[in-house]
């Protein structure tokens, strides 16, 4: 109730200050907006989940940032980090999850013709379309069966949408093939000459809360490694499926030694995890600059009483 009065709040603020009072305000220079998918149409596999941001809002987005801020890159973006230097400037740093194929088809030829700096982050089961997130699968069953108990299944019986699959004739490969909804190893490799940075995302997007901490480390180190032997990295960047929600100190500790920077999707927070930072989710109906002020405000109600930082335990 507290969370959804201080949310209705910060919208109806949130038009009463400039961008630059409300960073001032709050001390926060650098924000990092994330997406999934940038398409004019949402592919079936998403559609069912949440929509694309419409390259309209997205190129929206991107004109009201570089308005307000500098775009930095990834390698920037970990030097500010580690660095106990105070930020002067306002920075962005635009991240995208899941690896998928709309990033190469549709947002990079936009942040090229707009020089802006971006980090995708890529699950290792799914490149060159070898697997299909469980949730993508959901979608597609739903579309079919229009059953909307399908939408709830969990990471753990992933193996019932496989067999609802095989019963109503949906062939999950054949749409890998045909859809291909994930960034190839080629594509990848092309976009990392255009300067295009990338991180891991877990292997095969578990929810973090509901798995073990040995299968949480599994997950991470096993994807960070993958994705930065295999295209050459001299970095590594790792993004929550999901959320990271419930996940401990004690994880953060672990993986300490393995991970140059990780991210969360939790708003505009500070975080008790060192070298983890919590990024804005874009894809909603409100224009960028919106869904920025609102964070804004939203982290000075939660500055007031407390709740700006994640605790963990």
């Amino acid at each position: 109730m507290v969370k959804k009065i201080a949310k209705t709040i910060s919208k109806i603020g949130a038009p009463l200050y400039g961008v630059k009072g409300l960073i001032r305000k709050t001390g926060q220079h650098i924000v990092l907006p994330f997406y999934h998918s940038v398409a004019n149409n949402t592919p079936i596999h998403i559609q069912h989940l949440y929509q694309s941001r419409s390259i309209t809002s997205f190129k929206a987005d991107l004109d009201f940032l570089l308005t307000h801020y500098k775009s930095i890159s990834l390698h920037q973006l970990i030097e500010l980090n580690d660095s106990d230097e105070e930020i002067d400037e306002n920075y962005f740093h635009i991240t995208f999850d899941d690896g998928l194929r709309e990033f190469y088809d549709v947002v990079a030829p936009i942040l090229k013709e707009k020089q802006v700096h971006a980090t995708v982050f890529l699950n290792s089961d799914f490149i060159d379309n070898k697997q299909l997130f469980y949730r993508f699968k959901e979608s597609i069953l739903f579309d079919k069966l229009k059953d909307k108990s399908i939408l709830s299944i969990p990471y753990s019986k992933e193996q019932h949408l496989d067999e609802l699959a095989l019963l109503n004739q949906i062939d999950f490969d054949a749409y890998l093939k045909e859809a291909s909804p994930y960034l190839t190893s080629e594509q990848i490799k092309e976009l990392i000459g255009d300067g295009i940075t990338f991180g891991a995302h877990s292997k095969n997007h578990p929810l973090y809360k509901e798995i073990s901490l040995e299968e949480q480390l599994v997950q991470t180190n096993e994807s960070v490694k993958m994705i930065t032997s295999q295209f050459g990295l001299d970095y590594s960047a790792f993004s929550f499926p999901f959320t990271d929600d419930g996940v401990s100190l004690a994880f953060f500790d672990k993986i300490y030694n393995q991970t140059d920077i990780t991210f969360g999707g939790a708003g505009l927070k500070k975080d008790a995890a060192k070298n983890h930072l919590q990024r804005i989710a874009m894809e909603t109906n409100c224009s960028g600059k919106a869904i920025i002020k609102n964070e804004y405000v939203y982290y000075l109600i939660k500055e007031m009483i407390g709740k700006n930082k994640i605790a963990r335990l």
